[in-house]
């Protein structure tokens, strides 16, 4: 992005037009930063979830949903970024209940979580924090720096509001986000919230390693986790 506020991208230009994909009827839409800055994403995510309940008593637009969702035992899960909006949309579940839906827990793989001030043994030269920030600034640009909540959710108080009562918190270790995973599981831990928290850490992978090697062992045995800990009430 030029100071002018011109755009150029030179990696991921591609982009998938609206529409059902003819392999799993899932309709998408690509929607892109810096064109479409934070809160967007919450805001769309908080749509579709909302859009998923509206299908609660078999009523909805999607049979498929009306069919066979149980919607007793419901679960948000994300990666990186993915995660984050995970976190604050399970917040947000907690202050504005949607009818019939029960999120029994979150799987927080990843969890893009920042602060000013680093924690544990989290990198502390400001350069390399400089650039995290960078990039939040880049798809936030009216944010007020990384203590901001929609960044930095550890720190707020709502945290014991969370509207599930479980949540797997996955992180690897070469990962430069994995102290702030296991700050945020320490945190939840503490915070009056009373539900069961879960860590996870892989041993010699580095951020979201499963997209770019879905079936190497690593990978293999955190599916199989994640499978566990949301089938162990069956």
């Amino acid at each position: 992005m030029y100071k002018d506020g011109r755009l150029e991208r030179l990696s991921g230009n591609q982009i998938v037009p609206p529409g059902l994909d003819p392999k799993t009827n899932v309709e998408s839409k690509d929607v892109l930063a810096p064109e479409h800055p934070i809160p967007a994403a919450y805001d769309d995510s908080w749509a579709a979830l909302k859009w998923v309940a509206s299908h609660y008593g078999g009523n909805g637009p999607e049979e498929w949903l009306n069919c066979y969702v149980n919607f007793h035992k419901c679960y948000l899960s994300g990666d990186s970024a993915g995660a984050n909006i995970a976190h604050h949309i399970a917040i947000k579940t907690g202050k504005e209940k949607l009818d019939g839906v029960n999120l029994v827990g979150i799987v927080l793989t990843h969890p893009y979580f920042w602060g000013k001030e680093p924690v544990g043994d989290e990198i502390k030269d400001p350069a390399e924090r400089a650039k995290i920030e960078e990039i939040w600034r880049f798809v936030s640009p009216t944010t007020s720096g990384s203590d901001d909540p929609w960044i930095n959710p550890i720190d707020d108080q709502s945290l014991a509001s969370l509207g599930c009562t479980k949540v797997l918190v996955c992180v690897a270790e070469k990962d430069i986000l994995r102290h702030s995973g296991w700050y945020y599981c320490e945190k939840l831990k503490k915070s009056g919230w009373g539900g069961e928290a879960e860590m996870m850490e892989t041993q010699g992978e580095d951020h979201v390693f499963h997209l770019f090697k879905p079936t190497c062992e690593s990978a293999v045995a955190k599916l199989k986790k994640v499978a566990a800990f949301m089938n162990q009430d069956i």
